[in-house]
């Protein structure tokens, strides 16, 4: 892969420029960004990396002035930013070839079809009878006369976008003042049973577009015009610009007839994307508009996990040896401001209502739930935790090594490297809950630490820019240090002693200050105690599992001091306590949690008891405590009131349980 990938949008300043930036800025291909745009003062200017001011679209020369930047600036691939700069670029395609500029654009055959609406409704209806019925003003008399269609009718312009100059015309009269640059359409009217239908027949009775229930179908063709992916979803426009959008799989009433345009559309050269709208009528899906290019929204639904800027970057540039294919998350909705949001569709239960109202077929999708440190302690038993009690997650495992990951982890867990994140194979849009618990433990070096924090740096940026809905950062009781006395509340001070802690604290920051300026993001913070008991995974490190070997070969127990107090919480109850978490409504989370036992040990205490159950249980009789007199003053222990409150959990192992379970570990 190139170090850097150049990309051109033109015409930045539009809708459509501004969210193919969007899209740009979302992936991790190394990719810098120019915005072209005559108007400098072009809100997506500003989001690119550098802005280059052009001539305007309307000048002689404009397409020669495009060749020349890009070929100063070494542009890879040039996105046109509006209509009729698709149609210009296609137009002169070759020009650009010669230059050896990729340009994402289709054929002209396909462009010119499309945009004369009355030509592309009656000829593709020869394929696929699910277009409205248009015509001209030549000829629609005639139909009203024949009752082939019926009053109110809408009319737009011929090659019009975003709803401008539409009309619904009720009566012969009011068709005097269409002219031969219109199309006449019948209206494609919401089913029944459509919770907009009643809405939309009192605005259309004032004759006003009434743009609701509205179906929009997104085709991704990659250089050779093969699909590499579709999507449909439910849109809510205000002046042609949709502001609610609400994805769902959809039937083979829908993928059924749009599949049999595919082939068309590829022998009429469609390369990149095509938008396909329409509405769920009580004859079924029926088209009304299809547009080649990218829309206002591809950004937003880059966010969803679709996205097909990057996908279009990877095909035509060859970046990629894997097949591409692209997917929605069904589990969020959009809408639309100044801004595009993600939200997951569990915090609405207006928009799960719509969607059940057009397509009651379509189940709720089931969670994806991404897990760093999947092969570590806590990973590998809370994946088994999850696949066992069946909870409703598909559970995907961001590894370091995948090869030994495939040994660790049951097939069911779908895995990932930090290669599949950085170059987008790892969808983050489709990530409805993120846990990192990913992190180098106190015992591994300081070089460790730090890149620990810097891949958590760029993992939660990359999850908050994609809108990841529900953030779980596995923190550390460490990064309370020693300035106030144990047991620790979250109010506490905050005063990390250690490497290991201040970078604990760090991962704090770093997701707060994130998700501070993404209010539908929820996320928290889980300062957890030591984890100690057998199972999966465990490094004999703790000081319980070491007690714990050294009795069971009757050695002596050395310790310093010996009134240090200490919290331990078994490996089964971390793990209830994260489910019980997950379970939790994610807007109810606060910023940060503690979450141990609510139980302190002297470690004297703790020694003792070790060797009193290897003594009793075990026949383990020869060891001994042997105290080193010290002072100390390291204590460690955590008031987890809050978490329990909040998630109605609590620990159900004692100390002596986990013990137990370590004297029956085989090491």
């Amino acid at each position: 892969m190139k170090e850097k990938i150049n990309i051109a949008i033109s015409c930045v300043g539009s809708g459509i420029g501004q969210s193919i930036i969007n899209s740009c800025n979302l992936s991790d291909l190394p990719i810098k960004t120019f915005g072209l745009d005559f108007n400098p003062f072009s809100y997506g200017a500003y989001n690119c990396d550098e802005y280059i001011k052009t001539q305007s679209i309307d000048s002689e020369n404009y397409i020669s002035s495009i060749i020349e930047i890009c070929l100063l600036h070494k542009i890879d691939l040039l996105f046109p930013g509006t209509d009729d700069e698709v149609h210009l670029f296609s137009k002169n395609i070759s020009l650009f070839e010669d230059n050896n500029i990729g340009v994402i654009v289709s054929d002209r055959e396909i462009l010119d079809l499309c945009r004369n609406k009355e030509l592309a409704n009656n000829e593709l209806s020869k394929i696929a009878d699910i277009f409205v019925k248009s015509y001209n003003i030549n000829n629609v008399k005639e139909a009203l006369l024949k009752q082939e269609i019926d009053f109110p009718i809408i009319a737009k312009p011929l090659s019009g976008s975003a709803s401008m100059g539409v009309y619904i015309i009720t009566k012969f009269e009011e068709l005097s003042k269409i002219t031969e640059n219109y199309v006449i359409q019948e209206i494609a009217k919401p089913h029944r049973n459509d919770i907009n239908k009643k809405y939309f027949d009192e605005l259309i009775a004032k004759k006003i577009n009434p743009q609701v229930s509205e179906i929009s179908i997104q085709l991704v063709a990659n250089k050779e015009s093969e699909i590499i992916g579709k999507m449909v979803s439910i849109n809510k426009l205000k002046n042609g610009v949709p502001v609610e959008i609400i994805p769902f799989k959809g039937d083979a009433s829908i993928w059924s007839e749009i599949d049999k345009l595919i082939p068309a559309f590829k022998k009429l050269g469609l390369r990149g994307p095509i938008n396909i709208q329409g509405r769920i009528t009580d004859k079924g899906l029926k088209i009304f508009e299809i547009n080649p290019r990218f829309t206002g929204i591809t950004g937003l639904r880059a966010k969803m996990g679709f996205n097909e800027v990057e996908g279009c970057i990877k095909e035509w540039l060859k970046l990629s040896d894997k097949k591409i294919r692209l997917s929605i998350n069904h589990n969020l909705f959009g809408i639309r401001q100044i801004e595009d949001k993600a939200i997951n569709i569990s915090r609405n239960s207006t928009a799960k209502k719509i969607l059940k109202s057009i397509v009651k077929s379509d189940p709720l999708p089931i969670n994806n739930l991404l897990l760093t440190g999947a092969t570590g302690y806590l990973g590998l038993n809370l994946i088994d935790k999850i696949i066992e009690d069946k909870l409703n997650f598909n559970v995907w495992a961001l590894v370091r090594d995948k090869k030994k990951a495939k040994t660790l982890l049951p097939k069911q867990v779908i895995l990932y490297d930090e290669n599949d994140l950085m170059d987008g194979t790892l969808a983050m849009g489709n990530v409805d809950f993120l846990i990192h618990s990913g992190f180098a433990r106190p015992h591994r070096s300081t070089k460790e630490i730090a890149d620990s924090l810097l891949f958590t740096s760029k993992l939660f940026r990359k999850a908050v820019a994609n809108h990841v809905a529900n953030i779980i950062n596995i923190s550390s009781q460490s990064v309370y240090g020693q300035d106030s006395p144990p047991p620790w509340k979250e109010s506490s001070i905050i005063a990390p002693t250690t490497v290991y802690a201040t970078a604990k604290y760090t991962t704090e920051l770093s997701l707060a200050e994130l998700a501070l300026h993404n209010k539908h993001i929820n996320s928290t913070s889980i300062r957890l105690c030591s984890v100690c008991g057998a199972a999966k995974g465990m490094v004999n490190v703790d000081i319980i599992s070491r007690f714990v070997e050294t009795v069971k070969k009757d050695n002596d127990i050395t310790i310093i001091g010996g009134e240090q107090l200490m919290e331990r919480l078994n490996i089964y109850d971390t793990i209830t306590g994260i489910i019980a978490l997950l379970n939790t409504p994610s807007r109810v989370w606060k910023k940060e949690y503690n979450l141990g036992s609510n139980v302190q040990i002297q470690l004297q205490e703790l020694a003792e008891k070790v060797i009193e159950i290897g003594k009793n249980t075990y026949n383990k009789n020869n060891s001994k405590i042997i105290n080193v007199k010290k002072d100390t003053f390291i204590n460690y222990g955590l008031n987890s009131d809050l978490f329990m409150k909040d998630t109605g959990w609590n620990p159900t192992y004692s100390i002596e349980d986990s013990i137990h379970s370590l004297f029956k570990f085989k090491y």
